[in-house]
């Protein structure tokens, strides 16, 4: 479908909506029955039940969704987020058509190390999170069509509250606020592929991830510790690193009234993640070259060797008015301190002399400089800090489930930064070692994103709509960004040594106003029709901008004093709309094919609009483009589906993305000067086009062994970039004139995961798995050949290993290794080494028995029975 005609769908769609909202209107709510049963849902799958719902005999067509999960419960509760089929509720309750991967509690239990709430994730279908280390607070999540500098173009939920900070679009402040999810609350994770429902803005053109947690019907208490241990190694740096985490669950329902209380805190040490290089040979630096093997970038000490202590708490309440309304207000606490040494290779112990001063001669005089240049005492100094945050979430939503005439949700959330403060010294000290005494105050305290959703889905029970599902919303957002930088007298003080001077301000405002609506149609018994549209209005207000240079010491401004005045940035507005598609045929009971087509409109971010100005020695500037166009994005998937084996599936999914003005950092000239500029510009058009193909399956070859599957091939093409210059930065003078046809920066070609979990019996699961990645691309000419150096983007392997014992309905423990055979690899940042995890865990409330011991419930498991493992069985497609 071409863009003239998905745009002509526009006035079709909102014309539609407009003649079927006075019929809506006359519908009333339901009459409440909580024995009812709701009509079945047009695809055919397992209905959704007002009361309690029995799971029913295998409908004849399957859902649209790709879950990867355990056989059900037989009895699910109207709150459960999954159906007895094993899917995901709210795909089911909103008719979302979308590709869906997934992934559960028990199996998160048995398959996965984890530590932090995005592991979870870690062998789902094209998925990546650019997890650096624990806790790490930068996590982006890479998806099919963009890497991991697209913060922006995902979305990241945690029930009612949006984790992912659309503050900016980047591997720093954009990235999902994870750290707000205990692993311990985790009911589930589902991924929604693609930008196909119109509930959803344009930054899900990349997918939407959403976390629900836990809400039990009874009491249930969990605390688990968690210990990891890592050895790494890397040029001067050689270490034991520990950390451990300490996750808490707590759980109950009191008649109408149910809550839980959920806590993490972890602490301990990480590994390096940033070097100070030179070009120049410096005796006891380590010799590498630069990203482009043009020249030297040699080590001379490791930046980032953070100790850090980071806290997260939550409350979450829940009210029945009814049995089919429920309110939840939740609200969470995140705290965040960490220190980072600098590592000096130059010295024996690492310590913090720098080498003093160097003797000069010249035409007979002598002068005294440092040993090291201005640029790498500098960074020396930058990797000598101390961050500490607090972040406060509140979030409060009602909403139905009656599963009949008539639903509905109303949610609203907001996140702040009460405080964020990342204060170093100024440079490192010469000639007699340490730090300067004054520094800089980097601050976020003041930014915050608020958030409001409310809306329905009627089902029409008869007339001539009874065959429509027809969701409707409103949708408001508004972020604000402070990010000024401070600088001090006193660098440990903080703002208390704040001396009123800036080296940089960057300030604004976003806000998006919102209506969607969306129709599912049954066509026939085996065709399903879903149509929605999504109008947007935007306004991006009160861009302020301000930057100053200081002198080497950082005492005092240099430059003309017209230089320092702030810059009032022009508001910018827009108004587009996103239409939808998408026809899903059910074969038989085994086969579906669902053909999807979606526009998708992501707007600017504040960081994108209003990001930090400042210019570097060498006179290239690095500006905010406070006109940036949204980005728009034709986005189609193909994807065929079957279902093996009783609940495992096997799908192929062909999907290709055609974006027009993406927003990319790169490198352009400023107009009427001869001047260059490294700024968020938009790229003239990009497509990304793949297939994607992914296997779940139980029993293979022996009763008891899964096997989960995914591959992914990208072809992700720059098609045109008319703004684009070469940079003598980065080595594409005087040989490169254009990128057209190069790979789009931050994408890899493929990605695989294989996931192999035995179960023997009930106590005993043993997990081997593998994470596959082709080399990224930083620049848009594609020339940053070098691997295995900082800065680079390299190719990796790693495998897994995870074994979880039952002891009884109380312990279980848990040994693993991740990165089992040591793979060293750099994504800008060095990864992970070879890590050992010990793990041990106490829950009350989920033992099938009814068992009344705290402690011990008389199932306690002895040696293993290995006369009843492998046992082989035959396979079955169906």
């Amino acid at each position: 479908m071409t863009r003239y005609f998905l745009l002509r769908g526009v006035s079709a769609g909102a014309l539609t909506f407009a003649m079927l909202s006075p019929a809506l209107a006359t519908h009333n709510l339901p009459t409440i029955d909580v024995g009812g049963q709701r009509r079945a849902a047009h695809h055919g799958t397992t209905s959704h039940a007002a009361g309690p719902v029995v799971a029913q005999p295998a409908a004849p067509a399957p859902g649209p969704a790709v879950v990867t999960s355990p056989a059900p419960s037989p009895v699910v509760s109207r709150w459960s987020p999954t159906l007895p089929d094993g899917k995901p509720a709210f795909v089911e309750k909103w008719q979302l058509p979308n590709t869906v991967a997934s992934i559960t509690r028990q199996q998160i239990e048995r398959k996965i190390n984890i530590l932090d709430s995005e592991d979870a994730v870690r062998y789902m279908p094209s998925l990546f999170v650019r997890k650096r280390n624990v806790g790490d607070t930068q996590a982006v999540l890479q998806t099919r069509t963009w890497g991991i500098g697209s913060s922006a173009r995902s979305l990241v939920y945690a029930d009612d509250l949006l984790l992912t900070a659309l503050i900016a679009n980047d591997n720093n402040v954009g990235a999902p606020r994870w750290g707000l999810v205990a692993p311990e609350e985790i009911e589930r994770v589902d991924m929604l592929y693609g930008p196909f429902s119109a509930q959803y803005p344009g930054n899900s053109v990349g997918g939407v991830l959403k976390i629900t947690t836990r809400m039990p019907e009874k009491l249930e208490v969990s605390v688990k510790d968690t210990v990891a241990i890592q050895d790494f190694h890397l040029w001067g740096t050689n270490k034991s690193l520990v950390n451990n985490v300490t996750s808490m669950f707590v759980g109950n329902r009191y008649g109408d009234f149910s809550y839980t209380i959920s806590g993490n805190w972890q602490r301990g040490s990480q590994q390096p993640l940033t070097y100070t290089t030179t070009p120049v040979v410096v005796p006891g630096s380590y010799i590498m070259s630069n990203l482009y093997g043009t020249t030297y970038a040699n080590v001379l000490g490791s930046g980032g060797n953070l100790n850090n202590d980071q806290v997260n708490a939550k409350l979450k309440l829940a009210y029945d008015f009814t049995n089919t309304i429920r309110g939840t207000y939740t609200f969470g606490f995140w705290s965040n301190d960490g220190t980072s040494y600098p590592e000096n290779y130059l010295v024996q112990g690492g310590g913090a002399y720098w080498g003093g001063l160097v003797p000069v001669v010249n035409r007979g005089r002598v002068s005294y400089n440092p040993y090291l240049t201005t640029a790498a005492l500098q960074n020396f100094g930058a990797a000598y800090y101390r961050v500490q945050e607090r972040i406060m979430v509140n979030a409060a939503a009602v909403k139905s489930n009656s599963g009949g005439p008539f639903d509905f949700e109303v949610s609203a959330s907001n996140f702040t930064y009460l405080d964020s403060d990342q204060v170093a010294p100024w440079s490192a000290a010469v000639p007699y070692g340490g730090f300067t005494l004054n520094g800089r105050d980097s601050v976020f305290k003041g930014t915050y994103w608020t958030l409001f959703d409310a809306k329905g889905i009627a089902r029409p029970a008869e007339g001539p709509l009874v065959n429509h599902d027809i969701s409707f919303g409103v949708h408001g957002d508004q972020y604000h960004l402070n990010n000024p930088v401070w600088v001090t007298s006193n660098w440990a003080a903080g703002m208390a040594a704040n001396t009123g001077v800036a080296t940089s301000i960057a300030q604004g405002t976003t806000r998006t106003q919102a209506l969607w609506a969306q129709d599912a149609i049954k066509l026939r018994d085996d065709l399903k029709f879903t149509a929605g549209i999504r109008g947007e209005v935007w306004q991006a207000s009160n861009g302020y901008n301000q930057s100053a240079n200081l002198n080497t010491l950082g005492t005092g401004l240099t430059g003309a004093p017209s230089t320092w005045l702030p810059i009032y940035q022009p508001n910018q507005y827009s108004t587009r709309f996103s239409p939808k598609g998408a026809l899903e045929y059910f074969y038989d009971k085994n086969w579906t094919a669902r053909a999807s087509i979606g526009m998708a409109n992501r707007f600017p971010t504040v960081s994108e609009l209003y990001n930090l100005a400042t210019v570097s020695s060498s006179g290239t500037v690095t500006n905010p483009n406070p006109n940036l166009r949204p980005e728009n994005a034709i986005s189609s998937e193909l994807a065929i589906e079957r279902k093996i084996g009783g609940n495992g599936t096997a799908r192929v999914s062909f999907f290709d993305e055609q974006m027009r003005d993406a927003m990319i950092r790169q490198v352009t000239l400023i107009p009427a000067t001869a001047l260059s500029t490294t700024a968020w510009t938009n790229v003239q058009r990009i497509r990304n086009s793949g297939i994607e193909v992914a296997i779940q399956r139980e029993d293979v070859g022996f009763k008891g062994l899964e096997v989960q599957a995914s591959a992914t091939w990208l072809n992700s093409r720059i098609i045109a970039n008319p703004t684009w210059i070469p940079s003598a930065a980065n080595a594409e003078v005087p040989w490169a004139t254009s990128v057209a046809g190069k790979n789009v920066p931050n994408v890899p070609n493929w990605r695989g995961t294989l996931a192999l979990t035995y179960r023997p019996d009930d106590r005993w699961a043993f997990t081997l798995a593998g994470r596959y990645q082709s080399k990224l691309w930083r620049t848009m000419a594609n020339n940053d050949v070098a691997y295995g150096i900082y800065q680079a983007f390299d190719p990796f392997f790693v495998v897994d290993t995870k074994i979880n014992y039952k002891w009884n309905d109380r312990f279980s423990f848990d040994f693993g290794i991740d990165n089992i055979g040591n793979y060293r690899y750099m994504l800008f940042h060095p990864f992970p080494q070879r890590t050992f995890f010990f793990a041990a865990k106490y829950e009350y409330g989920r033992d099938k028995k009814g068992a009344p011991g705290i402690f011990v419930t008389g199932d306690e498991g002895g040696l293993p029975d290995v006369s009843t493992w492998f046992q082989p069985v035959a396979f079955n497609w169906n």
